[in-house]
C-alpha cells in the first residue's frame, strides 16, 4: 500500500489507509491537542509504504515503478527496435524481471545485456537500485531462472501466489553449495536474486527457508550443515534488501528425506531447499 502524506497519522490500519484520518481533530478539540495524542505521530511530507507492519519511507522512483508504469513501457518499447522484439520487461517496486521466449541462447545473452544497459540509462530506473532478474527463456530449451517472478508481478502477491512462485521456481532448480560447508556456490547467484525478487515481493507473509539434506554423514552433522546453509540463503536474501523479520531458516538435516534409497540419485533428491509462505 502506498500513500503521499505530511501531517499526523493514527497508529491504526484504518488510518494508514486513509493516512488523513488525523489531521481533522475532533469538535471541540484544539490542532495543538490532537497533535499531542500519544496514539498519533507527525511525518515528514513525502512517500510512504506500508510493509511488514512498518510504515517505510521510499524514494520517488521506488514508488513509481510497478507493471505498466512509465519507464517500463519506455524501456520495453526500445526492445524491438534494438533488435529484440520478443524480449519484455517487468516493474514491481524495485524489483525487474527482462522476460521473453529467446530464439537461442545466443540471442538471449545479447538480449539480457541489451536489457540491463537500457534499465541503467533510464534516469528513473537507475535511481531505484533495482534488483535486476533474469527471466528470459530459450525456445525449445531452458526456462528463465524468473519466469515465475515475472508471472507473480503480473498477479499480484497472495498467500498462494508466493508459494506457487517459489514452489515453480525450484521445481526445476536448486541451490549449490560448496562440498561440506554453507558457501553457496557463484552459478546459483541468478537463481538466488529470482528467490530474492519474490522474497520482496512477498514481505507481507513470513517465509520459511528449509534446507534438507541426504542421508550420508552423521545426523548432527547433517542438522548444523543444513542450519548453516538455512542462513546463508537468509544472509543473502537480507543483503539483497529483504526484511529479516520476514525471514525464518531451518535446517531439517536428514530428517525429511524424500527418497530413503542409499543411492547418489536419492541424495540428489534429498538435497534441497525449501520455502514455505506462512500468514502473519
Amino acid at each position: 500500500m502506498m500513500a503521499y502524506h505530511s501531517g499526523t497519522v493514527c497508529a491504526s490500519i484504518l488510518a494508514l489507509v486513509m493516512l488523513g484520518a488525523c489531521d481533522a481533530p475532533p469538535p471541540g478539540v484544539a490542532p495543538k491537542e490532537a497533535a499531542a495524542n500519544e496514539d498519533c505521530v507527525t511525518l515528514a511530507e513525502g512517500l510512504y509504504e506500508f510493509r511488514g507492519g512498518k510504515l517505510l519511507a521510499v524514494s520517488a522512483a521506488q514508488a513509481g515503478l510497478s507493471v505498466g508504469s512509465g519507464p517500463e513501457r519506455d524501456i520495453q518499447s526500445g526492445f524491438a527496435d534494438a533488435g529484440f522484439p520478443w524480449m519484455g520487461l517487468k516493474l514491481r517496486g524495485r524489483v525487474a524481471v527482462i522476460n521473453g521466449a529467446a530464439p537461442s541462447a545466443e540471442a538471449k545473452a545479447a538480449g539480457l545485456t541489451a536489457g540491463q544497459a537500457a534499465l541503467a540509462a533510464n534516469p528513473q530506473t537507475a535511481a531505484a537500485n533495482l534488483l535486476v532478474v533474469d527471466g528470459i527463456s530459450v525456445e525449445e530449451g531452458e526456462r528463465g531462472v524468473g519466469e515465475s517472478l515475472a508471472v507473480l508481478a503480473d498477479s499480484g502477491a497472495s498467500l498462494q501466489a508466493c508459494q506457487r512462485a517459489f514452489d515453480d521456481t525450484m521445481a526445476s532448480h536448486s541451490i549449490l553449495f560448496e562440498s561440506g560447508n554453507a558457501r553457496i556456490s557463484p552459478v546459483s547467484t541468478g537463481l538466488l536474486d529470482a528467490l530474492t525478487g519474490i522474497a520482496t515481493l512477498c514481505q507481507g507473509f513470513v517465509m520459511e527457508i528449509g534446507e534438507h539434506t541426504s542421508a550420508r554423514g552423521a545426523d548432527d552433522y547433517n542438522l548444523k550443515l543444513s542450519q548453516d546453509r538455512a542462513d546463508a540463503v537468509k544472509a543473502y536474501l537480507v543483503n539483497k534488501g529483504v526484511s529479516d523479520e520476514s525471514l525464518t531458516s531451518i535446517g531439517f538435516g536428514e530428517t525429511r528425506l524424500l527418497d530413503p534409497a542409499p543411492t547418489p540419485e536419492a541424495n540428489e533428491r534429498n538435497r534441497r531447499t525449501e520455502f514455505k509462505v506462512i500468514a502473519r
